[in-house]
């Protein structure tokens, strides 16, 4: 059994959602919420770092993996289509793709990727990015109580992994809306796939701070006056049945609430411009999302179905007596259940990478390494020994080679039978002479070579090798490693070409400029990829050309 943590760092409280995971099976079993005061006094990195650590100390929370999420402010992302699917060739892609739109030196950006999945024939990744310095002070806040996460998501990006919960209907466009404290998430997935996230930086915050500025009273008086109030009028509810002064107060968070369902219809607004497709509906979670009327109010003004996200309905595992808390547990939720291996659509973001990798137990790697050095220890030892047989076994092996090189060089030059005999003739004048014969019947078959190219200037395969050698520029590395040319009966044939280069730009070249020459047809890369051992440094790839040419090799 593992006990999963979670963790949701939000600026109007600290929340835990508890998620026991077993083999076989999870259960989100409870929740812990502490209210962070506000105390003009007070800076939020003295005052978050102590209500978490009150939250876990009060309520003894122990985990064995942490997981939480990043502010979406600190975040940069990019959705990007590619026109390919190799993981390896999209990896390579998005580095040059970012380079070009961040403006900071990428040493200084942590940097990760997934690949969402496939929309109109296209590969669809996401590529998100945050400067390590942000990274750095965010771990150090958590470091500072003992707080190690395993894993760092970005909080709007994490409502992702709520899709396969929710009820959305193939090829239709759906947002996940959480309005917190001091920003509003949306997620839009249109067939399971992310199409965007963003963070708005609108919440429940507003809201206060609206009204103590028009009751012309402190920030605290003015959130308890909201939380009393909780309302907002719609078409279907003007608060006929509240007292004059609570409707005022509902008529102040009415009118501040416009400013998020503003900033929401503009997002959804420029979704459907750029990607040309509707909202369908919306799914609603957030404190303050609980205020009376507010999911009617953003229907009525997005033109769009707004429902609650209904966790507690879903095919989600959970504590039934959770189900009241659902709104303010959403973002741990959606945190929680990445560490699930279950869940099998989600982000598969990380920002602990690098230097901020994550490394649970020293003491136990150190242990391991101990071990691991005491076989190593070993192994060394029964090699010494072995090397001690095998340098007999090797003397031995190397005086009967000596006797067969000797029989094979009798046998290759009969004439030289009476010469091994002598004491005198050693292996060393034996090689020397080995090799005078060896050159006057490389020089003898040299001369049978020339007269065969002469005989067959007009072949079709160094005709074919001829051409591609004058059409691939000189700057272009290339280094072949097999060259083939099948034969047809009527003089035709089929080009094979295995190569080597540095980039997929430059093979892509290669394929262009083999394109240009007249005598081939259907010339088509069949395999493309990293050389496994060149540390992505070599391409390999295969061409297939169909040669349909027939001048002689002197016209070429």
């Amino acid at each position: 059994m593992q006990k999963i943590i979670g963790l949701d760092i939000g600026s109007y409280s600290i929340k835990a959602v508890e998620i026991v995971n077993t083999f076989k099976s999870y259960e989100i079993s409870n929740f812990y919420e502490n209210v962070i005061p506000h105390i003009d006094e007070l800076s939020p990195d003295v005052v978050i770092p102590a209500c978490m650590e009150q939250l876990f100390r009060e309520n003894e929370i122990e985990a064995d993996r942490i997981v939480t999420a990043m502010p979406g402010q600190y975040i940069s992302s990019r959705i990007l289509p590619f026109n390919f699917s190799d993981p390896r060739k999209i990896s390579a892609a998005i580095l040059s793709e970012v380079e070009d739109v961040v403006p900071f030196n990428l040493d200084d950006m942590i940097i990760d990727h997934q690949v969402l999945g496939s929309m109109d024939e296209q590969t669809i990744a996401l590529v998100v990015m945050t400067r390590k310095n942000f990274l750095a002070s965010f771990l150090d806040h958590l470091q500072r109580i003992n707080i190690d996460p395993k894993l760092v998501d970005v909080d709007s990006l994490a409502f992702y992994n709520l899709c396969p919960y929710l009820p959305m209907d193939p090829d239709k466009c759906y947002g996940i809306v959480d309005v917190g404290h001091e920003k509003t998430s949306v997620c839009i997935v249109q067939d399971g796939v992310l199409r965007m996230f963003r963070s708005i930086n609108l919440g429940g915050r507003y809201l206060t701070e609206f009204l103590a500025r028009d009751l012309e009273t402190d920030f605290n008086n003015a959130q308890r006056i909201k939380h009393e109030v909780s309302q907002i009028f719609c078409d279907e509810d003007n608060g006929a049945d509240l007292q004059a002064d609570d409707r005022m107060v509902a008529e102040r968070i009415t009118l501040a609430s416009n400013a998020i369902v503003k900033e929401l219809g503009r997002t959804f607004y420029a979704f459907k411009t750029w990607e040309k497709a509707p909202i369908s509906g919306v799914f609603l979670s957030g404190g303050t999302a609980s205020i009376k009327n507010f999911d009617k109010y953003l229907s009525n003004h997005l033109e769009v179905q707004v429902v609650g996200n209904r966790l507690e309905d879903s095919e989600l595992k959970m504590n039934p007596n959770l189900s009241s808390k659902m709104n303010c547990m959403a973002q741990g939720i959606s945190i929680g259940i990445r560490a699930i291996s279950s869940v099998k659509r989600h982000s598969q973001i990380n920002l602990r990478k690098d230097e901020f990798a994550y490394i649970q137990d020293y003491e136990s790697v150190l242990r391991v390494a101990a071990e691991a050095f005491k076989i190593v220890a070993s192994a060394l030892a029964l090699l010494a020994i072995l090397y001690g047989f095998q340098f007999f076994s090797y003397n031995r092996h190397i005086v009967e080679l000596q006797e067969k090189y000797k029989k094979g060089y009798a046998a290759a030059f009969p004439d030289a039978k009476k010469k091994i005999n002598k004491s005198n003739y050693t292996l060393s004048r034996m090689r020397k002479d080995a090799n005078s014969k060896f050159n006057s019947r490389t020089k003898e078959m040299k001369k049978a070579i020339s007269e065969f190219v002469n005989i067959n200037s007009s072949s079709g395969s160094l005709i074919a090798l001829n051409a591609i050698s004058n059409a691939i520029p000189k700057e272009l590395k290339l280094d072949v490693t097999r060259y083939e040319f099948l034969f047809n009966p009527d003089g035709t044939g089929r080009v094979i070409i295995k190569g080597e280069t540095d980039t997929y730009d430059t093979s892509g070249a290669i394929l262009e400029e083999i394109k240009k020459i007249d005598i081939f047809d259907q010339v088509q890369e069949k395999s493309s990829g990293y050389k496994p051992g060149t540390d992505q440094k070599v391409i390999e790839f295969v061409i297939h050309a169909d040669f349909i040419g027939s001048m002689r090799l002197d016209e070429a």
